[in-house]
């Protein structure tokens, strides 16, 4: 009897015991079963999304608003574009018809370039040089070639002594001066003389001295004499002369063909230095 009742209660404690274990585990929250270690790792991992996640945010709202202010300039950029696309044409429409009632040329439309090669050749600019050349008898086509060509004979010769130069190559001055002569051989002596009197250039050399015991004095060669042949070849200028001197033979005769007051006269000399101190008269 003793032994049953004993049995009884050590049922009863146990089962009290039991019950109590049971209350204490479900009133304790999940976060207090929790390890220590694991609840602080559950923590910074909640803090670095929320701050990702404002991060995100932030750039967000920034491509935003950089967006909006691209598509406010582009916007500006249209509106600037058609402006100045309408502008030059209400500034033709406008603008008063030529006098001879020639039409504007339309917008964009410029026409061939002025010295196209094969093109027409123009010269709307008062007071230039193909105007002197017009008012010197050559149609207005032509004088517009020639100013054309002469300039760019210059421009070649200048590019000749500017290559010579970072060559390290010598260049004759008078090279420069060799556009003149394929623009001689383009025109013909006649045209070429016009020319050089329309621009006002020399078309002979004017004798301004005669050195003592030279060729030129014992011919009859005079200050104000004017040399306008050498063995019968045109000269406009001193440098014609001195390159028609080293021609042919040296010291052979040649015929020097010389304007004095008005008269031509003929003059003979060996082919050599003549000794003058000259120069050019212009346009005569």
């Amino acid at each position: 009897m003793v032994k049953a009742l004993l049995l009884v209660a050590a049922g009863l404690g146990v089962g009290l015991a039991a019950a109590l274990w049971i209350q204490s585990e479900g009133a304790s929250p999940p976060a207090a079963r929790m390890a220590p270690g694991a609840s602080a790792t559950a923590a910074g991992a909640s803090d670095i999304s929320d701050a990702r996640l404002k991060k995100l945010e932030t750039a967000l709202s920034a491509e935003v608003d950089e967006r909006a202010a691209l598509e406010a300039r582009v916007t500006a950029l249209r509106d600037e574009l058609a402006t100045l696309r309408t502008r030059p044409a209400a500034a033709s429409a406008s603008a008063p018809a030529p006098g001879d009632g020639t039409p504007p040329p339309p917008i964009g439309d410029a026409g061939p370039p002025p010295f196209a090669r094969g093109g027409p050749f123009r010269r709307d600019v008062q007071g230039s040089q193909a105007d002197a050349l017009v008012a010197a008898g050559f149609p207005p086509d032509r004088a517009a070639w020639i100013e054309h060509r002469a300039s760019e004979l210059r421009m070649q010769a200048l590019q000749a002594q500017y290559d010579a130069q970072r060559q390290g190559k010598p260049f004759d001055p008078g090279q420069a001066f060799n556009g003149d002569g394929a623009l001689r051989t383009d025109l013909g002596d006649s045209d070429y003389e016009r020319y050089l009197k329309a621009t006002g250039r020399p078309t002979s050399v004017g004798i301004q001295g005669v050195l003592a015991s030279s060729p030129g004095e014992r011919a009859g060669l005079k200050p104000g004499d004017e040399v306008v042949a050498y063995d019968g070849k045109r000269v406009f200028d001193l440098r014609d002369l001195n390159t028609l001197t080293f021609e042919g033979t040296a010291g052979e005769s040649v015929t020097v063909s010389v304007r004095r007051e008005g008269q031509t006269v003929h003059l003979t000399l060996p082919r050599g230095p003549i000794g003058i101190v000259g120069g050019g008269f212009r346009g005569r």
